[in-house]
């Protein structure tokens, strides 16, 4: 394995990594705030020039299969990341502050629109490639071949993140964020911090999860209508 992806890898994680506490505004500064997410684009860019070939040759987009969702999610997070790259110069009180521009509320409401977007949508991205992430981090770890034992604990496992991630999208109200509603219900750190980040963490299990099993699936009924089509 190439030691130059295993550090593309981590630099990938590194930017989830910065998009999760960049989501704690009310537990940092603003000038904390605006530099952990110039960390986190400064990564994301670097993502992409390393996938450039995957920009310049998009595969074929067909129905039912998995690159459909691959596709849908690179396009959608690309416009997500894009929004929240835009709207963060025209609200910043530091970085940028130096620009003639101010984008006043709208942009403060499409920034925060964005921010969560990008969260939902970098977990679908990462459950749509968790088998390449599972066989790396495999190799790495020298994991022998799966067995029952194992693959029935990890996917126990999942289903108990999964679980917990579906009660943390309503506490946390993910859903009126993702509409934009009004709401001044913001989360305590005063009273627990951890359980912001781990209401987070769940919820990215949550969506990897089911971006992972609907890719499973799309992936096991283009088979069967394979061999369906071949008589088989």
């Amino acid at each position: 394995m190439s030691p130059f992806f295993v550090i593309r890898l981590v630099l990938d994680f590194t930017a989830a990594g910065l998009l999760f506490v960049a989501l704690a505004y009310w537990w940092l500064d603003n000038t904390s705030h605006e530099l952990i997410g110039m960390g986190m684009f400064v990564l994301l860019l670097s993502h992409n020039v390393f996938n450039r070939r995957w920009w310049a040759k998009l595969p074929k987009v067909a129905r039912g299969k998995p690159s459909f969702l691959t596709i849908a999610s690179n396009i959608s997070i690309a416009l997500a990341i894009s929004a929240l790259l835009v709207t963060s110069v025209l609200i910043s009180r530091t970085v940028f502050a130096f620009l003639p521009v101010s984008g006043g509320p709208t942009a403060r409401e499409i920034h925060i629109l964005a921010a969560y977007w990008a969260f939902i949508l970098a977990a679908v991205h990462l459950g749509l490639h968790w088998s390449m992430i599972m066989a790396v981090i495999g190799r790495l770890l020298r994991i022998g071949a799966p067995n029952a034992i194992r693959t029935a604990s990890l996917r126990a496992a999942a289903g108990a993140i999964a679980a917990w991630g579906i009660h943390s999208l309503f506490v946390m109200g993910i859903g009126d964020r993702l509409i934009a509603r009004p709401s001044i219900d913001f989360w305590d750190f005063q009273e627990s911090t951890i359980g912001f980040f781990l209401h987070h963490i769940a919820m990215l299990g949550t969506c990897a999860c089911a971006a992972h099993y609907a890719a499973v699936s799309l992936r096991w009924a283009g088979g069967v209508k394979q061999r369906t089509d071949a008589g088989v």
